[in-house]
């Protein structure tokens, strides 16, 4: 579990306030410990991929797993949760391996791979081929991968950074059509702020990963039909995920999303601005091409539009 991995060399005081971000999302924290408490067997061999913190690993451990093996490729990041387990007093049970986890082998296979490579679109910290080629090597036949599916979402919305700075209450009395009309940046991405984001349309799934089943990821372009069901201004296109973690001790699936407009302390949500806001009604439809560069950082995916 750590920030990007495009960011520069690990530092603790770089990534401090991420590290706080993360930690304090309940939604996520509570999904993956639920996860692991209901999955984890006295006889469970656990792999935590990107153990950043150790957080994962140390709810593995906790839960009872026979031994952990946490991977993590910042030697800065490892040497901290290495502390980590032995304040919790599971060093003994924790093996801290460093490296990219595509070219490690484990000593021996796992049953549980857990991992929290899930970046602002679901797919761009490429835990696609992370967890498929690790898997490929290190999890046994018939073992668990936690989170099971990413669905990467796309939706229409009304929304833009100028319109949504044109809701404030000290503009409420002022006429501000003429502002409400000037063109976005095409293509920017950027964190939108809490509430305000209104959707055009039912969000697509333009990807969905069964993690750790395969490395391989679909070729550039994606592509999703998107089907207008609210008359309104389109201005923006939203990109964000839902990732299917596991079930509870009840069977009850574990959900993590990071849907626009509502807040989260720790994962953003992906708003690419169109040049020219086009009037929409129900009936309309568009195509919508995704260049992802094979999945790198969304800051440099590149959406196209037509109607369809």
């Amino acid at each position: 579990m750590y920030p990007n991995p495009s960011m520069s060399a690990w530092t603790p005081r770089k990534h401090a306030d991420a590290f706080a971000r993360m930690l304090q999302d309940e939604q996520r924290m509570t999904a993956f410990r639920q996860a692991l408490d209901a999955c984890v067997t006295p006889d469970s061999i656990v792999a935590d991929v990107g153990t950043g913190l150790g957080v994962l690993a140390l709810f593995a451990a906790k839960a009872g797993a026979k031994r952990v093996y946490a991977i993590e490729k910042q030697a800065g990041a490892a040497e901290l949760a290495q502390q980590m387990f032995a304040a919790n007093g599971m060093a003994d049970r924790v093996q801290v391996i460093i490296g990219e986890a595509q070219n490690i082998s484990l000593p021996e296979q796992a049953d549980i791979v857990v991992s929290e490579l899930i970046g602002t679109a679901g797919s761009d910290e490429h835990i696609q081929q992370i967890l498929g080629g690790f898997c490929r090597r290190n999890l046994r036949p018939g073992g668990q991968v936690l989170p099971r599916e990413v669905e990467c979402l796309i939706a229409p919305s009304s929304y833009s950074d100028l319109t949504n700075g044109l809701a404030s209450p000290s503009l409420s009395d002022l006429a501000l059509e003429p502002l409400a009309q000037l063109p976005g940046e095409a293509n920017m991405s950027f964190r939108p702020a809490q509430g305000g984001v209104e959707l055009l349309a039912e969000p697509m799934a333009y990807e969905r990963i069964a993690v750790g089943h395969t490395e391989v990821v679909a070729a550039d372009p994606l592509h999703a039909r998107i089907d207008i069901t609210t008359a309104g201004i389109l201005r923006s296109f939203v990109l964000w995920f839902r990732a299917t973690v596991g079930a509870d001790k009840d069977g009850h699936a574990l959900i993590i999303e990071n849907r626009p407009g509502e807040y989260r302390p720790s994962w953003s949500s992906a708003v690419f601005t169109i040049a020219a806001p086009v009037a929409v009604k129900p009936g309309d439809s568009f195509m919508v091409s995704i260049d992802t560069g094979r999945r790198s950082h969304c800051l440099n995916w590149h959406i196209r539009h037509h109607q369809a």
